[in-house]
């Protein structure tokens, strides 16, 4: 197997990844940002591997600029953790509500998340500093042939483009440096941020998904009230076009 994966003639991330994760007891992600637009594409792995815990360590927030969202490493020596999880609800919240996220299977795939949030089967913390790295790490199950960890590092983030269709470079690596990679990872996260194993910040992230998401659950009212808006909306343009036509 080639130990390069780029997202080209090697194959694309995303199935090594799905690959790994059928495979694994345990999972630890040190990413730039926890987009969910990444996680999505490997829903299915992950519900075909019921048992595996998947530990994801945050290292930047986002932001949205006029060309859409972005990465963004503010200065955090002196936020406090409040501010931090502060900022970090809010990076999730703008990376949800983008209208490509508007499908069922979204829908779908974000309750299951939240799901394994609740069951402490998806464990996130925000790195103290901030942290552009990117490693995956697996611990395998008993019976893999010659091996029972390996990790990936590179360029990819945890996006549907940095796992897909994005050219990168990363490589896979199980017969050196694997200790060093998982010490790497258990420092940040000893000192990092605890999101969702603060029981209180961890509802916080789960109703913010819930209730000021694209997935949140809308009542037979508040539905009645946008299609008037729509409608509203449109008899008002139309108002506007026979006004100035009949102007001119």
């Amino acid at each position: 197997m080639n130990n390069f994966i780029t997202n080209n003639g090697s194959g694309t991330l995303n199935k090594r990844l799905v690959e790994l994760i059928k495979e694994s007891k345990e999972l630890k992600f040190l990413v730039g940002f926890f987009y969910f637009s990444g996680i999505r594409e490997l829903y299915k792995a992950l519900k075909e591997n019921p048992d595996v815990t998947i530990k994801v360590l945050v290292g930047l927030n986002v932001d949205k600029t006029n060309l859409g969202i972005i990465e963004l490493a503010d200065i955090e020596s002196n936020v406090s953790d409040e501010e931090k999880t502060y900022k970090f609800l809010q990076s999730v919240k703008e990376s949800l509500n983008k209208d490509d996220f508007d499908t069922e299977e979204f829908y779908e795939q974000v309750r299951y998340f939240v799901q394994l949030i609740r069951e402490d089967k998806l464990l996130i913390r925000k790195t103290f500093n901030p942290n552009h790295s990117k490693v995956y790490i697996f611990k395998l199950e008993e019976g893999q042939v010659g091996r029972d960890k390996l990790f990936i590092t590179g360029s990819s983030n945890l996006t549907r483009v940095g796992l897909t269709t994005q050219e990168e470079f990363n490589v896979e690596i199980s017969d050196y440096g694997f200790k060093d990679a998982e010490d790497y990872f258990n420092s940040l996260w000893k000192i990092a941020v605890p999101i969702t194993e603060d029981e209180t910040i961890k509802q916080r992230l789960i109703d913010l998904i819930e209730k000021d998401t694209l997935i949140k659950d809308i009542t037979p009212f508040e539905a009645f009230v946008l299609v008037l808006k729509n409608y509203l909306d449109l008899v008002g343009l139309n108002y506007e076009n026979i006004r100035c036509n009949c102007i001119w």
